[in-house]
């Protein structure tokens, strides 16, 4: 085509042909630029299906918005015919210097110089991403450097517009192998950013040591690596290399995506730092939240005793009747945030509670919302501003997204491959969330919260989506709420749904409350490190969809008593409390009866007024979370197994009372414990 004047862009030279583009340098206006045009074959579909709104447009209006001193930027596109042929050319800046690949053969690169680099890649990537692109194909051929060392990355966006897959139907790979990330090569319709941090992990390796991570004889024999084995250590070929800089590369070259940095900022850090001390995690004080339901007079009482609560989660649909218990938060100072109830919207049963149908982000009608309601960008924006200005209302510490139940259709997945889920539209709602925060100068903490059913965290791929997911976004909290995670669950819905939890905080560095859950899983959560657990006082200690679902009628036969040492609510019949009463009367029941302000010298009828036994809860919560807070976290490890085998010997002891089944639970948690230590370190 050389020679072809196209818009006025005369092309001059032929300059290379990749997968689904040639490129040329073109001249206007004595200014010489760089033209991609674009092979019919690759883009003939796209416009087939969805005509000029297609994704390749899509992409290039994505390139308009991509301004950076350290990025080859747009300069125009369009199409046009030849030979009765169609095309589509993109027209950029002209990379000045040579292929950092070239560079690399002729010249020996220094740490310095390669910190220096990478940290010019990383801005590069910082704009890039902003924009909402992945380069996808990161690597030193398309990165250019000049004689003064500045550094531009070209070919971001493009590549985007063929759906990457690892090999095509001739067995050939497309892209650059070597640098494609492992979910690049098994799933790249879910792949983010952090695609680009793993191809940024072999380029360090490869400037500063003129290697690769992974030795391979062939193109299958590096894929198996690539999934399936660790990445080489620098240090086998250049021990001199700073520890440091050997972490780093181990850190971007993680398999697992959540365990990468989540953003530019994390990596310059420990690019820039020799300093291992100064890389430093969150502290997270082990805490307990309470869900509030109509506790005013109880927390009164609670607050006259010198006692207090520190955290709690307040229902907004309560509000209005609740509104003495909201001004307790506030007087008392407890750190708190709402429960927006958007999960109860998706529900038909929203309409016979009050409190729901006037929240000002309720549906309008009779009908629950469903996903199909918020198809439009602006029914989603409107959705999240009513949802946080009804927050704003009170001076709560967070703004808690829209959330919604996962499990809330037919799919077992929270993949939206094809059609959209309710996990992929509350993703989509918590960044329209933080973006409503950002324009409005709302100076809070955003949370995510997150409903999904126990299938999700026991199957490995959806539970791994799940954390690639969860570390990318922008939350400063999580709050965790997983169906039917209970006494009854077997030993591997309990295993994976603590190992997720621990997991998301360990790689997010962002404090994971464990939402609903009993006394036993949420103490064993914050001795292996989790920062918190919520359950109301003496109730509310699982959830589950059918809550939401069903007409229940709120009165119960039955009060529930807290017995510490057994890690556990016990329900005891109002008529009825022989069961305390077998229990306390046992040859072990001096150990287990409470002293207790509120119920030392009680009769068990006093004991078991239901205001007691919630304020019983709350004061041996405290001392719980108190004994715990007061060890270091091998201590608590240690603390926790203790407590458990001596739950379990008391519960031997009861065999009159309890049966084994009734504290199946403790030996579930017994065996995994030690596990969960392992897999976490």
């Amino acid at each position: 085509m050389e020679g072809l004047i196209i818009d006025g862009y005369e092309i001059i030279k032929y300059v290379g042909k990749g997968q689904f583009g040639t490129v040329y340098i073109c001249k206007k206006d004595s200014n010489e630029y760089a033209m991609k045009i674009f092979n019919l074959e690759y883009v003939l579909t796209e416009y087939n299906v969805h005509g000029e709104n297609n994704r390749i447009r899509n992409e290039i209006e994505a390139l308009r918005r991509v301004k950076h001193k350290n990025t080859i930027n747009y300069i125009n596109d369009g199409s046009f015919e030849n030979n009765n042929q169609k095309y589509i050319y993109v027209i950029m800046e002209q990379a000045k210097g040579i292929e950092l690949s070239e560079y690399l053969k002729e010249n020996t690169i220094s740490l310095d110089d390669a910190i220096e680099i990478v940290n010019q890649i990383l801005d590069a990537l910082d704009c890039i991403h902003k924009n909402n692109i992945i380069h996808r194909d990161l690597k030193p051929q398309n990165i250019f450097i000049d004689e003064n060392k500045n550094i531009k990355v070209l070919d971001y966006g493009l590549s985007k517009i063929i759906d990457f897959t690892s090999i095509t139907s001739t067995g050939e790979a497309i892209g650059s192998p070597i640098y494609m990330s492992p979910e690049q090569l098994v799933d790249s319709k879910h792949i983010d950013y952090r695609s680009d941090y793993y191809s940024l992990g072999v380029i360090l390796f490869e400037l500063l040591s003129k290697k690769f991570p992974y030795n391979f004889s062939n193109i299958n024999e590096l894929f198996y690596k690539i999934l399936n084995e660790k990445p080489i250590s620098i240090l086998q070929y250049m021990p001199e290399i700073p520890n440091y800089i050997d972490n780093l590369i181990i850190n971007l070259l993680e398999k697992d995506v959540y365990k990468r940095p989540d953003n530019i900022k994390k990596i310059k850090h420990l690019l820039n730092t020799n300093n291992i001390l100064e890389q430093k995690n969150e502290v997270l004080q082990p805490s307990f939240y309470l869900r509030l339901y109509n506790e005013n007079t109880i927390m009164k009482e609670f607050y006259l005793d010198g006692n207090k609560i520190e955290n709690a989660i307040f229902p907004i649909n309560l509000q209005t009747n609740q509104k003495n218990l909201l001004k307790q938060l506030e007087l008392n100072n407890i750190n708190y945030f709402f429960d927006p109830a958007t999960i109860r919207l998706t529900y038909d049963t929203f309409s016979d509670n009050k409190g729901l149908s006037e929240l000002s982000y309720a549906p309008s009608g009779y009908d629950k919302y469903e996903i199909r309601d918020f198809e439009s960008i602006d029914k989603k924006r409107e959705y999240v501003k009513n949802v946080v200005e009804e927050q704003l209302k009170y001076n709560s510490n967070y703004i808690l997204a829209p959330f919604h139940a996962s499990n809330n259709s037919n799919f077992v997945s929270i993949k939206g491959d094809s059609l959209d889920t309710w996990f992929t539209l509350d993703v989509k709602l918590l960044k329209e969330t933080k973006d409503y925060l950002i324009q409005n100068k709302i100076n809070k903490k955003l949370v995510m919260g997150v409903c999904v059913k126990k299938d999700i965290l026991t199957t490995a791929s959806e539970r791994e989506y799940l954390l690639n997911v969860l570390t990318s976004l922008p939350a400063d909290m999580y709050i965790i709420y997983v169906d039917t995670i209970d006494y009854n669950s077997n030993i591997s819905e309990i295993y994976n749904y603590m190992l997720t939890l621990l997991k998301l905080q360990k790689f997010s560095n962002k404090p994971v409350i464990a939402g609903r859950i009993n006394s036993a899983f949420g103490l064993v959560l914050l001795s292996l490190g989790l920062y918190a657990f919520e359950s109301g006082a003496s109730r509310f200690e699982s959830y589950y969809e059918e809550l939401y679902s069903e007409r229940n009628n709120p009165y119960n036969m039955y009060v529930t008593y807290y017995i510490p040492e057994l890690l556990k609510v016990i329900s005891i019949s109002r008529k009825d409390p022989s069961k305390l009463v077998g229990i306390f009367d046992s040859n072990i029941g001096d150990a287990l009866k409470c002293n207790c302000p509120y119920c030392k010298g009680k009769k068990i009828e006093e004991i078991l007024q239901e205001k007691n036994c919630r304020l019983h809860f709350l004061y041996n919560r405290n001392k719980e979370i108190e004994n715990i807070r007061k060890l270091e976290k091998k201590e608590r490890i240690d603390y926790m197994i203790q407590y458990i085998e001596n739950a379990i010997t008391y519960y031997q002891k009861l065999s009159p009372v309890f049966k084994t089944n009734d504290w199946e639970y403790l030996k579930k948690l017994q065996k995994i414990v030690p596990d969960l230590i392992k897999d976490l370190e």
